[in-house]
């Protein structure tokens, strides 16, 4: 099924063209190494090589001058897993079933372009940016290596977490550190003969905007302009790397989105609601090593091409079930100045996110020629030659023609569907808490039923509706930039539309507890009723401050709720907490036991938990938990220290001496560690190496009780 033969269209490109796929005539096809580049969420139209003049992308610019621009591609999908999904497929969501974020993951049986690569010998490597792309959603099938470790930074060295916040947007990772993952993975590559398949994405352009400097400051007054700038340096680097080895010229590399942004457009600040232009219409470059440079071809194609194109410009077989189109053939006939312009081939594209998410209506769109026919509870004709930006509707004006492309659509559905039963996954809990925490769904966060493959009218309208989202999207932005005032107020509104939604009181009640005012905040959880799931982290905040401010009754109670509606590691070690300043020390040992449960590698938990163990005089119990602590993390130095105190107390003070040492080195200024060591190199009657940690202690240490107690030691040893 996957032969190396060499398809008609590319020994069309080789005979008519300066694309030299081969070194003549009965050779072997290319050996080309592929890079794959995604920017998320980046509109075409704001880059510069699609007439943007403010932007600032010299890397796609130089793309562009050495590759292949279309300046028509359209995604199948703007949501970032489905849209994905086709890129690596070449199938549309209708086939490879993956139709939202989250309660989907790309089933087996689909056939990506990393399994047919790597089963023709390829090295495959992925680094991704964004939660949407986490390995278990499928979007790793085929590659040997895949890093998809997005979250920055989960806690320091000594087993620390962040203070539990709103979870206002995917977790992600800047476009520097993606390329940090895939670079030591490619320079490997490079240095052995085997040809590679590596796809970087870049998630920055997607809210919130935080480019880095210099960007933030060049681009003020549009940070979204900031974010491409940074990823598309960000690119750069990737393509130095590989030119710097020589390898730069023996590699296609085509650049794309999985979809676009609204900008206010239509209404829509973010994407996934509407099927207009503004998210659907990408960026597609290919740079073909050999090839003309400074090619543009103007008809209509989609992010569904890219698979069959790549393989066909490999010389690879296509897989049958692949639903795009090489665009080999446009290529060579936009070098040769016949380019067509709109293509009569349809494109489908399609949201199902609106239903989904917030039980609306769902939307599908069928492109032919210039126009644009989009199905719905309200459906929508644009001409796009026309009206590109589709101000004027012309479903009503040209009735028939709506009708007839309706038509239309409702047969390709038919035609293009196939069986994306095991698409569908329950989530865990942890994604089921995260889609919710960021308003992702409607209600209680069931799996999703998709339904039998068909065009639907029933919901109500999501162009109706948008303006909500917007508002949504506007009170988190405000909430991530400290602007509670502003949140409040947006988040009021909200609650004015919809007084019972919990995503929107959850926002209120952010806005009051960064305002300070915490009554108003636990009337808001009092008030819910039954535990939320995704509010699991705001129970917890406003209970941990309730109590702090000495309601402590009361704000027990909301951090028992917390843990109630959403079970988490930091949640039990807080209500651990409470009940041993309470002086409940069953509910504290409980609590510590169902900590570490939830997750064995949350170190503090472990940590208390050992230490009351050996207060209750379980000394190898405490030991045990403490050196399988140090497997997981054994740079931590309160492990050392307590595994150090442990072992000195049964005795053992030559081993424990290592533990306090090693606690002393990796953090310096862990003062209880030296007077520990102090303490023990006293005991040994290793007076030398006692009278160094003394000296220290006496120039160094900050706390005159630590001074006195050393000093203490010495004078008895």
């Amino acid at each position: 099924m996957r032969g190396a033969r060499l398809p008609a269209s590319a020994l069309a490109l080789v005979v008519s063209s300066c694309l030299l796929l081969v070194a003549g005539c009965g050779s072997e096809p290319p050996a080309w190494n592929v890079l794959l580049v995604t920017f998320d969420t980046t509109r075409a139209d704001h880059l510069s090589p699609y007439g943007h003049t403010d932007a600032q992308t010299p890397t796609l610019d130089r793309l562009a001058a050495e590759g292949v621009v279309f300046e028509d591609a359209v995604s199948a999908a703007p949501i970032t897993c489905p849209s994905h999904s086709t890129i690596l497929t070449g199938t549309y969501p209708l086939f490879h079933g993956v139709r939202d974020n989250g309660f989907f993951v790309l089933p087996e049986a689909q056939t990506t372009l990393a399994e047919v690569l790597a089963d023709r010998g390829y090295a495959t490597g992925a680094a991704v940016a964004s939660f949407p792309l986490l390995a278990r959603f499928g979007t790793d099938q085929g590659f040997d290596f895949y890093d998809d470790h997005v979250t920055v930074a989960l806690e320091d060295f000594q087993g620390r977490r962040p203070a539990s916040g709103p979870k206002l947007f995917f977790d992600e990772r800047p476009a520097g550190q993606v390329n940090d993952a895939l670079l030591p993975w490619l320079e490997e590559r490079l240095a052995d003969d085997r040809p590679f398949f590596a796809w970087a994405h870049y998630f920055d352009p997607h809210q919130p905007l935080t480019p880095p400097a210099p960007y933030d400051q060049i681009f003020a007054h549009d940070l979204y302009l900031g974010e491409i700038a940074y990823a598309d340096e960000s690119f750069g680097r990737l393509l130095a790397a590989l030119e710097d080895k020589g390898a730069l010229d023996n590699t296609l590399v085509i650049l794309t989105a999985d979809h676009g942004e609204g900008r206010g457009q239509h209404n829509e600040t973010t994407h996934a609601l509407a099927a207009y232009q503004t998210t659907l219409h990408v960026p597609l470059i290919l740079r073909i090593p050999q090839g003309r440079g400074g090619v543009r071809v103007a008809e209509r194609v989609g992010t569904v091409d890219i698979m069959p194109t790549v393989l066909d410009l490999l010389g690879i077989e296509i897989p049958s079930a692949v639903q795009g189109r090489s665009l080999v053939s446009l290529v060579t006939e936009a070098e040769a100045g016949r380019g067509k312009g709109t293509s009569r081939r349809p494109y489908y594209a399609e949201t199902l996110a609106p239903r989904l998410m917030h039980g609306w209506g769902e939307l599908r769109a069928l492109y032919l020629g210039p126009l644009k026919y989009i199905h719905g509870p309200r459906p929508e004709l644009f001409d796009l030659e026309a009206d590109p930006e589709e101000l004027s509707d012309l479903v009503v004006e040209r009735s028939s023609e709506a009708q007839a492309l309706e038509s239309r659509l409702r047969s390709f559905v038919a035609e293009h569907a196939g069986d994306t039963a095991g698409a569908v996954s329950e989530a865990d809990n942890e994604t089921l808490q995260r889609l919710a925490a960021l308003g992702y769904l409607s209600s209680s966060g069931e799996a999703p039923d998709t339904g039998p493959e068909r065009l639907r009218e029933d919901g109500a309208p999501p162009q109706d509706h948008v303006g909500v989202i917007t508002l949504m999207s506007q009170t988190k932005g405000e909430l991530f930039e400290g602007n509670y005032l502003e949140a409040r107020a947006l988040a009021e509104r909200l609650i004015a539309g919809e007084p019972e939604n919990p995503f929107y009181l959850g926002l209120l009640g952010w806005s009051y507890v960064n305002l300070g005012q915490l009554d108003a905040a636990a009337r808001i959880l009092e008030e819910v009723g039954e535990p939320v799931q995704h509010l699991g982290p705001l129970y917890l905040n406003v209970g941990k401050k309730t109590y702090e401010a000495g309601e402590t009754e009361r704000g027990l109670s909301l951090v028992q709720r917390g843990v109630e509606a959403a079970p988490t590691a930091a949640g039990y070690f807080l209500l651990a907490d409470i009940y041993r300043l309470e002086g409940d020390l069953d509910g504290y040992r409980e609590s510590l036991a169902r900590s570490r449960s939830e997750d064995p590698a949350y170190l503090p938990a472990r940590i208390n938990l050992a230490i009351q163990l050996a207060q209750d005089g379980h000394q190898q119990q405490a030991e045990e938990e403490l050196r399988q602590g140090l497997d997981v993390a054994p740079l931590n130095p309160r492990l050392h220290f307590n595994l150090g105190k442990v072992l000195a107390d049964a005795g053992r003070s030559a081993e424990a001496l290592r533990h306090l040492t090693r606690a002393a080195e990796l953090e310096p200024t862990y003062w209880t560690a030296h007077l520990g060591r102090l303490a023990l190199l006293v005991d040994l009657d290793r007076r030398s190496e006692a009278q160094e940690v003394l000296t220290l202690l006496r120039r160094r240490c900050p706390n005159p009780e630590f001074r006195r107690q050393a000093e203490a030691m010495w004078s008895q040893g």
